[in-house]
């Protein structure tokens, strides 16, 4: 969050209205640094939206006027250890900046330790890797002006690569732990780690996502909602492809067959939106990925132009995963089925599922 405040703690307003937070403060607002969203079952796997933590949040814009002969301060709280911190600073004219730790700031903008200190004739741009977590102080020092100065500034924020890992990790752990509450399978290990050559995932039982193909990914396509959509549906092939070998499908090692079950699980899970938007941009923008395939020289991932039209013609086929279900349904879990048999979806075939059930039951006894 970020508080701005001048030697008589007066508090300023941004331009873009940010969200008050804390009551007990003059003004306080608030940085978003939402990393990661929680799942739950048949919500279904909102999940996958954590590539925003490969990206730096914001930008977050603020004015301020600095008067000659003084100074004011913006505190950024709770920032984590190892988060890079990007500010960039405009001015009408010469100001000093500074990013300290509160601890160093005592009130005052004599700093001795000071993370970055620098001059701004017009424009400065830094960044600072957070060494101790906890509050920081970026100050505006106008003690030596003569006239006031306007300053702009622009700030963004990215947990550190560690971080981003591990929070990244965590929530493929919970997709895993979710496809088990709704299908039968043996567990497959996921995660997501550095792997150091070019890959979208590593070469190794289970699914690991390279960190690479995430920071990649998004650094050619600079639009998070994009950079999901493909994301996501990469996921799912991976897992499609886990499925369908566990589950001794014919084609399990047919690109094709993984492409179309893949769909077919994203929309079983409400991903749709999700899948016709990698399909769609794959379609309309072929040469946004021929870096990315240049790169990887990967055959399934990012999807390609004419991948993207097969995809396309799934995800709009609204058949499609009920034809699926013949083979979907001896595999889904108990709870699940009486959860379609109770609240039949578009997709659901309930002669199968009470079928399934029935025979169940039969077992049971």
């Amino acid at each position: 969050m970020v508080n701005f405040d001048d030697k008589t703690g007066s508090a300023l307003h941004d331009k873009r209205g940010l969200e008050p937070l804390d009551l007990d403060t003059p003004r306080c607002y608030k940085i978003p640094m939402k990393f990661l969203l929680k799942t739950s079952l048949f919500s279904l796997f909102n999940v996958f939206l954590w590539v925003s933590a490969f990206a730096a949040s914001g930008p977050i814009i603020v004015n301020v006027d600095v008067p000659s002969g003084q100074w004011k301060a913006a505190r950024l709280k709770n920032l984590p250890k190892d988060a890079m911190v990007a500010v960039k600073v405009e001015s009408n004219g010469e100001v000093m900046v500074a990013l300290v730790h509160a601890k160093a700031f005592q009130n005052s903008p004599d700093s001795s330790r000071p993370l970055f200190a620098g001059r701004v004739e017009r424009r400065l741009s830094f960044s600072v890797a957070i060494a101790e977590k906890g509050d920081h102080y970026l100050i505006f020092d106008n003690r030596r002006g003569t006239e006031s100065r306007a300053v702009t500034v622009t700030l963004q924020a990215a947990r550190g690569e560690k971080d981003r890992t591990q929070a990244a990790g965590a929530t493929l752990r919970q997709f895993e732990k979710q496809l088990h509450r709704l299908f039968v399978f043996d567990p497959f290990p996921m995660g997501v780690k550095q792997c150091g050559v070019p890959g979208a995932f590593a070469e190794e039982p289970g699914v690991f996502l390279c960190t690479e193909y995430v920071s990649h990914l998004y650094d050619a396509l600079r639009n998070q909602e994009k950079a999901k959509d493909f994301l996501s549906f990469s996921i799912f092939n991976e897992v499609a492809h886990q499925l369908l070998q566990k589950w001794n499908h014919p084609e399990a090692e047919k690109d094709e067959k993984l492409d179309e079950f893949a769909v077919v699980l994203m929309l079983m899970l409400n991903q749709k939106n999700r899948v016709i938007g990698a399909g769609d941009f794959a379609v309309k923008n072929p040469s946004a990925f021929n870096t990315m395939m240049t790169l990887f020289q990967d055959d399934r991932h990012p999807l390609t132009a004419k991948r993207g039209r097969d995809v396309l013609n799934w995800a709009k086929d609204s058949t499609l995963p009920k034809k699926w279900q013949s083979f979907l349904v001896p595999h889904m879990q108990t709870a699940l089925l009486k959860r379609l048999q109770q609240k039949p979806t578009s997709w659901t075939d309930l002669s199968l599922v009470e079928k399934e059930l029935a025979a169940r039951d039969k077992k049971a006894i």
